[in-house]
């Protein structure tokens, strides 16, 4: 395991070029940056990996509340060692996945000894279907139990179950004033299924590398960004 500085914070990794792109995904590009009129905003982050954006939240809304998700067990202890070796306050860290039912599932994380466990997924082989990945039994829960009152920022990263789980939320959707999702594409996670749903209670940007689209490339990873519309 090694570790390093970001800004004001030590962070601790596994995997450097991981860590690396991430970085740069989450604090160069600022794909997670909100704007709230809340100082002290309420955020869910889902899919939280090794914490660094719930440090990059924090570093721009040091008074938030944050509710994180990590199913992957491994990555979980680096999340607590990163928040707590922080002294990050008001994190409630969740070591489950979030399905469309309550129960036990499979999730499927790196096999190699690369330890690359930002593509821990519900899917076999990863959203690409290409990775080596093994499974190891996990608790996942509904995300609606979670959101019940204003969310200003509601994070998803849960590599290639969005359409499923924002299915699952739909019904809680007013409550959410800003969105971000990580979206993967796979046969079952269709991008025009997802932003239907999404559309009817946000204003959507969608982005990759940080910038804007204005033609959607098919079959490419993206981040969908959406603001809450106004009546």
């Amino acid at each position: 395991m090694g570790s390093t500085k970001l800004g004001k914070y030590t962070v601790a990794y596994s995997n450097s070029k991981e860590y690396h792109i991430l970085k740069k995904e989450i604090w160069g590009e600022d794909i997670y940056y909100f704007e709230s009129k809340n100082p002290s905003p309420f955020i869910i982050d889902v899919g939280s990996h090794i914490g660094l954006s719930l440090l990059y939240f924090k570093s721009i809304f040091p008074n938030s509340a944050i509710l994180s998700f990590e199913p992957n067990p491994y990555t979980f202890e680096i999340l607590k060692k990163n928040v707590e070796g922080n002294n990050l306050k008001d994190i409630e860290l969740k070591n489950i996945g979030v399905w469309k039912e309550d129960g036990k599932r499979i999730l499927y994380i790196d096999s190699t000894a690369n330890e690359w466990h930002s593509n821990s997924s519900l899917l076999p082989n990863s959203w690409t279907g290409n990775e080596e990945t093994e499974g190891i039994e996990i608790q996942c829960e509904r995300l609606s139990k979670y959101i019940l009152s204003t969310v200003e920022m509601l994070k998803i990263d849960i590599e290639g179950i969005e359409l499923t789980v924002v299915r699952e939320i739909e019904s809680k959707l007013p409550l959410v004033e800003n969105i971000t999702i990580e979206y993967h594409p796979t046969k079952e996670n269709r991008l025009e299924d997802l932003l239907k749903i999404l559309n009817r209670y946000f204003e959507i940007e969608i982005y990759t590398g940080g910038k804007i689209l204005k033609k959607i490339p098919k079959n490419a990873l993206l981040t969908i960004k959406g603001k809450k519309r106004v009546k």
